[in-house]
């Protein structure tokens, strides 16, 4: 969801509202609590620490010069379980496109994590003298060491709530006719995919229920429609919490542009309203865009004197979108 400049990573201010919203412990926990865990409380927010989002890893290319890799989650945090505090690495990748490439993707976030880790537990052995057999000097690691776990979701909220990617790296591989049957032995890896088709949104407590809910709706105006029908009392009545998850993941423009005109004065936010204001401005936007088009297409085969064409788009649409194609307006 970021861009690059200068080999740097650029949010735009859309990928802020999305970064700042999931960094709040409360949403963070909930997320992973509503998605993995069937609203289970495993994770809390007292748990949670800041993890450094930054991945970076020496390594070699293919001809054996030093490379660096280096990646940037979108969110990530640190949770400790139990009294031995066992660290726990938790990650989100933040989608509103399908990522064809994501299980590829995602594996090397997370092989950056490991190896990051384990280069770390090397370097604390060789400093304080703890590697006492050959194969421990060879890894750097001693037979006792473990890494901490990492677990990654992979949040989607594009408008269109169905993900038509692969899911894990066996989708993506082309595997002969001849191994089908032996597949096993070469290693998978899948993602932990969330949207609104994968979860159950009675099992969050936050205001990603009412999201993961109109998430399911949203591309459909009737259906959209529909729902705010059934749940007006509860949709013009949110609390500020709720509605800037909403106006954030679901992108509201109206709702942004002025929120006072939609606010009561208990401060609550009447969400239908606001949807409804939404879908009535894309559709006066898509009659103007319409007529704009018709327009240049009318002038444009007047210009070329082509009476019959400009006669016939009048009435038939078909052949005035094959000719909105052939004059790539």
């Amino acid at each position: 969801m970021s861009r690059r400049k200068k080999g740097r990573i650029a949010l735009s201010a859309y990928d802020v509202e999305i970064y700042e919203a999931l960094q709040e412990p409360k949403v963070f926990a909930d997320l992973f609590n509503g998605s993995l865990f069937a609203g289970r409380q495993l994770i809390r927010e007292d748990m949670l620490e800041e993890e450094n989002e930054k991945g970076l890893v020496k390594a070699q290319d293919n001809h054996g010069n030093p490379a660096i890799i280096y990646r940037v989650r979108d969110n990530s945090k640190k949770g400790y379980f139990s009294e031995n505090r066992l660290k726990v690495i938790l990650a989100v990748e933040n989608q509103r496109s399908v990522h064809y490439g994501m299980p590829v993707r995602n594996m090397m976030y997370d092989a950056i994590a490991y190896t990051k880790e384990a280069k770390t537990l090397e370097q604390q052995n060789r400093k304080s003298l703890a590697l006492q057999k050959s194969e421990e000097f060879l890894s750097g690691l001693k037979k006792e060491a473990k890494l901490s776990p990492v677990l990654t979701l992979i949040f989607y909220y594009g408008e269109n709530q169905h993900w038509d990617g692969p899911v894990s790296l066996h989708e993506m591989l082309n595997i002969p006719k001849e191994l089908e049957s032996w597949k096993n032995y070469i290693p998978d890896y899948k993602i932990n995919l969330v949207s609104s088709e994968t979860v159950n949104k009675n099992n969050f407590r936050t205001g990603l229920k009412e999201v993961f809910e109109l998430l399911k709706v949203f591309s459909n105006k009737d259906e959209l429609e529909q729902l705010l029908k059934e749940k007006e009392a509860h949709y013009k009545s949110l609390d500020i919490e709720k509605s800037r998850l909403i106006e954030t993941f679901l992108d509201i423009p109206v709702l942004k542009e002025n929120q006072e005109k939609y606010r009561d004065e208990r401060g609550k936010v009447n969400m239908c309203t606001a949807i409804r204001d939404m879908v009535k401005s894309g559709e006066k936007r898509g009659e103007e865009r319409g007529e704009e088009r018709s327009a240049r297409l009318a002038f444009l085969l007047a210009k070329m004197d082509r009476l019959e064409d400009l006669e016939k788009i009048s009435k038939d649409k078909e052949y005035r979108d094959k000719l909105f194609q052939e004059f790539g307006i």
